[in-house]
């Protein structure tokens, strides 16, 4: 009789913990394109530990307690977008991406960062046309010989990995 009694309280524990949860599916698109973007985060508001990532399609599949009011919705370069969930089990979601300009920066020794201009020695300068003009396989490959104090390595064993030093070996 006590095991009926345990089994049944653990079945109707789960049905209850089951009817407290909703499934919410959708798809995540660029606005501007309409391209699927993998890696978007998405999490119940107030709540950072109920989330879940996007799939390389887009799609995502979250898990959400029944009070949940809100869904928020963030990627890199892309607008964060807050959507009420309102009662639908299907949200399918269009996010807006950021512009920002950025000047020219410098990063000297140590992770300094610095203006051009402000500096007081000469500065070397690679563009993408120049790597692209050097035909080489691997990008670290294509910078040497171009950046006046960078030294670049590569192993003479087969799938060998290019070290590149900056400045000296100290």
């Amino acid at each position: 009789m006590k095991k009926l009694t345990i089994i049944l309280s653990v079945l109707l524990f789960a049905a209850f913990s089951a009817s407290a949860q909703q499934q919410i599916t959708g798809k995540i698109t660029n606005a501007e394109s309409g391209e699927p973007i993998p890696g978007v985060s998405i999490v119940v508001k107030g709540q950072s530990t109920i989330g879940t990532t996007s799939d390389m399609d887009g799609n995502y599949t979250l898990e959400v307690p029944s009070d949940a009011q809100t869904l928020v919705y963030s990627f890199v370069g892309m607008q964060t977008k807050e959507v009420a969930i309102e009662g639908r089990t299907t949200i399918d979601v269009q996010l807006q991406p950021t512009v920002k300009e950025m000047e020219e920066v410098v990063v000297t020794a140590l992770g300094v960062s610095r203006e051009k201009k402000s500096l007081g020695y000469s500065v070397s300068e690679v563009g993408g046309d120049n790597l692209a003009q050097s035909k080489q396989s691997n990008p670290l490959n294509s910078l040497s010989g171009k950046v006046a104090g960078v030294n670049i390595k590569q192993s003479n064993t087969m799938g060998g990995s290019v070290n590149m030093i900056v400045r000296g070996y100290t």
